[in-house]
């Protein structure tokens, strides 16, 4: 006789909260994720293989999400933050699609002088490189090559 291991399924929002067996396992139909339920009241979610996602084509900073794994995390590892969430942890301006870093943390990054970008970006080249003394206010830019062009 033929055994068969059936999952519960149904859409992501009808999941169940309480009254599941540990050890069930529920599928949803609408976004293709697996649930686990670990006593009768909590379920873990079952994180898809990285190289089986497809690629995003563009970023919806307030919408989109990244999936960071939590290396320091207590329980489920694998967290969820916005894209704009992302770019204020690294004290990257909202608005900005540019690459800069700010030198001192809190600063406004890529902002020497100025507030808005339309004054005091300092663009760096790979060949340059800063730091902060932690002494005091100064930065120093430390440049491989400076080329002043021919006349």
């Amino acid at each position: 006789m033929t055994q068969r291991i059936q999952l519960r399924r149904g859409l992501k929002a009808n999941l169940p909260s309480t009254g599941m067996l540990a050890g069930e396992a529920f599928v949803t139909t609408d976004r293709g994720t697996l649930h686990l339920a670990t006593d009768p009241l909590t379920r873990l979610a079952v994180v898809p293989a990285l190289d089986d996602l497809t690629q995003l084509a563009a970023i919806d900073g307030a919408a989109d999400l990244l999936l960071v794994h939590d290396a320091d995390g207590v329980g489920q590892k694998e967290k969820r933050i916005t894209f704009n969430a992302f770019k204020d942890a690294l004290n990257i301006p909202p608005e900005s699609t540019d690459e800069k870093v700010a030198v001192a943390a809190g600063g406004t990054a890529g902002y020497i002088w100025g507030s808005d970008g339309s004054n005091g970006v300092i663009r760096m080249h790979a060949s340059m490189s800063w730091s902060k003394d932690p002494a005091n206010a100064f930065v120093t830019l430390a440049v491989g090559t400076i080329d002043c062009g021919t006349f």
